[in-house]
Formats: structure tokens, C-alpha cells, sequence
């Protein structure tokens, strides 16, 4: 097992290190005539791992019992902290979603995805025996998501409000919860949709944008074609590393929602294919450290964080192809942003802490 957890923290090493290097491919021309600084974004991104590596090293050290324990006041703690991002938040491209500490930005949702996970993860533990139950199950868990998805509407983040509904159900299906149980989070989201798609345009432009890019070229299928572009112009082994024309200030935020394209254009299909089977072998690690836990509780954690890191990179990855409507989701440990990187470190900690408890059980076995 020791094998395995080097395995992850060989491979995080390797995406993170990767990521600073694309990242100041995509960035360097941007940055150095937006900001007289061509390391702007790199110099960021290196202060925000160093920041992460330090809290992941604490979150390594976390008693997972205590964790279990405290999983109710850290979801409430959580919802305070989307009421207060929606008061003492700064407000930045129509929408209200960051605290500013000094030059920096929190977006205190990508941290709030993995207490959620973490209250989840308790509360399908201590409700083991009432899983055909819907009262016991899954009323309470659809009253705590339809208020972090409300409170993430009114910032408004519709991208992060189904990633929540998406998660919930997942983790209700991989918990042998009823089917029939399950069906209803499907009528419980399409109330949140309609009231998204009345009170917020900008929805409707962007899946507008996603079904009739070409016909919205000048507008809000600008972003998407210039990914196709990016994407198509790297053929099989790329145009070269820096080498990329998209990121001349055709393809908006290159640098962080859409360097996936990027990586594309400079490297082709063969170096966007490693990168994916980078990504690929780590969740493998993950499902085999999954495959050896016993107890619930770590069980379902580690499953929540599995889902949800390997949906963000399907979602950055489905919209930089055209597969998904545009979301702001970051790819995990490439694309610029202090919050997502770090929350992404802490979950990587958390994963290899439940890997202990897994070397326990194959000890035991």
C-alpha cells in the first residue's frame, strides 16, 4: 500500500508541475502586457501550492473520527459562510461568489463541495440501517442541498448548484439508496432549473452559445469556436510547446477555464491524451485504495471525493470539446485559480489519510 499512496503523490507532483508549466504558456503574453509581468499568473499559482502543501500536510495528520463527529457543525459553518460571501462578498463578472483578502480571491464553494462530501459521508453512516427509508434518507439530504443550491443561485453560480444535485445523487446511487428514491432528485432539480433559466439570461445565452455556436459567432459562441480552433489547429503532435495562436487573445480565460484547448493546440492529440491517461491512472489508485476500506464512513468519503474530482475534469474537459455547455469549472491542478488548486491539494490529503486505513485492512486480510 505504501507503493500506492507514492504512486498518487508521484503523479499529483507531476500534474501540478505541469500545470505551472502550461500555465505560463497559456499566460505568458497575457499577463506580461496586462500586468508588465509575464510570471504574474505563476508566481500566483506557486504562492497558492506552497499554501496548499502546508494545509495538506495538516489535513494528513486529521483524525478521521473526529472528522465524523464534527461533520454537522462543518456543514453548518458552511452554509454561514455562503450567507456571508452573498453580504461581504465581492462581486466580480455579474456574480457574487469571492471574499477578497488582500490582492486574493476565496470562492468558498470549492471548499464547501468537500465538507459537504465530509457531512454526506456522516450522515449516510449513521443512517446505515434506514436506506429504504425515504423520510430517513433522503428528505433530510434534499433539504440540505436545495439550500446550498439556492444559496448558490442567488450568487448566482448555476454550474456549482447542479454540480451539487449531481453529487447528491451520485453518492445516494452508490449507496444502494432506492432507485425509485433517486427518481425524485431528478423532479426536486428541475424546480432550481426553471427559476435558473427565468431569472438568469445569461443561462439561456450560454446554452444558446453550446447548441448554435456558429450561428452566435460574434457573441456567446465566440468562447466555444475558438476552442475548436485551438483544439483542431494541434492535429496529432501539436503546433509546439509556446507555440499556441489561440492564446494571442482569441480564446478567452486560455489560462484557466479553457487550457485544456490550449495544452491541445501546442501539444496535439498525443500530449492531450497523457494528460488524460495521467488523470486516468490516478483515479484507478483512487478506486484501489477504495477497494480496501471497510468501514463506511471512510468508504463513502473517499467515493464523494473519486466523483467529485473526476467530474470536474470530465465537465472542464466536455466544454473545452463542445460536449457540455460553457461552466466555469477549473481542470484540477492545470488551470489557474488559488481556491480550486487548493481544495484539490486537501482532497489528494484526505485521500492518501483513508489510504492508512486501507493499509490497516490489507494488513489485516
Amino acid at each position: 500500500m505504501q507503493q500506492l499512496r507514492w504512486n498518487i503523490i508521484t503523479l499529483v507532483v507531476v500534474l501540478i508541475s505541469a500545470g505551472v508549466l502550461f500555465l505560463y504558456s497559456a499566460s505568458g503574453v497575457y499577463s506580461d502586457l496586462v500586468y508588465q509581468d509575464s510570471f504574474y499568473f505563476v508566481k500566483k499559482q506557486i504562492l497558492f501550492i506552497s499554501i496548499g502543501f502546508l494545509l495538506s500536510l495538516l489535513v494528513y495528520k486529521l483524525d478521521l473520527n473526529k472528522v465524523f463527529q464534527k461533520s454537522r457543525l462543518f456543514l453548518s459553518l458552511s452554509i454561514f459562510a455562503l450567507i456571508a460571501v452573498l453580504i461581504f462578498g465581492v462581486r466580480a463578472g455579474g456574480a457574487k461568489r469571492w471574499f477578497r483578502i488582500l490582492e486574493f480571491g476565496i470562492q468558498p464553494i470549492e471548499f464547501i463541495k468537500i465538507v459537504y462530501i465530509i457531512y454526506l459521508a456522516g450522515f449516510l453512516t449513521r443512517k446505515k440501517f434506514y436506506f429504504k427509508n425515504f423520510k430517513m434518507i433522503c428528505l433530510p439530504i434534499y433539504i440540505i442541498a436545495a439550500v446550498l443550491m439556492s444559496l448558490l443561485l442567488l450568487q448566482p453560480d448555476f454550474g456549482n448548484a447542479m454540480f451539487i444535485a449531481i453529487l447528491t445523487a451520485s453518492m445516494l446511487y452508490f449507496a444502494n439508496v432506492p432507485f425509485k428514491f433517486l427518481f425524485c432528485t431528478i423532479l426536486g432539480v428541475v424546480p432550481f432549473i426553471v427559476f435558473a433559466f427565468w431569472r438568469l439570461p445569461y443561462l439561456r445565452f450560454r446554452l444558446l452559445g453550446f447548441i448554435s455556436p456558429w450561428q452566435y459567432h460574434r457573441g456567446v459562441g465566440f468562447q466555444l469556436i475558438q476552442s475548436f480552433i485551438a483544439i483542431g489547429s494541434g492535429k496529432f503532435l501539436g503546433q509546439g510547446l509556446g507555440l499556441s495562436r489561440q492564446k494571442l487573445f482569441y480564446l478567452p480565460q486560455a489560462h484557466n477555464d479553457f487550457i485544456f484547448s490550449i495544452i491541445a493546440e501546442e501539444l496535439g492529440f498525443l500530449g492531450a491524451s497523457l494528460l488524460l491517461l495521467t488523470y486516468i491512472i490516478l483515479i484507478w489508485n483512487f478506486f484501489k485504495i477504495l477497494s480496501k476500506i471497510k468501514r463506511l464512513f471512510e468508504k463513502m468519503l473517499l467515493l464523494g471525493l473519486t466523483l467529485s474530482f473526476s467530474y470536474q475534469i470530465v465537465i472542464n474537459i466536455g466544454v473545452c470539446l463542445g460536449l457540455l455547455p460553457t461552466k466555469g469549472l477549473p481542470l484540477p491542478f492545470i488551470s489557474y485559480g488559488g481556491s480550486s488548486l487548493i481544495s484539490n491539494m486537501i482532497v489528494i490529503a484526505l485521500i492518501l489519510n483513508l489510504s492508512k486505513d486501507s493499509a490497516i485492512n490489507e494488513v489485516e486480510l
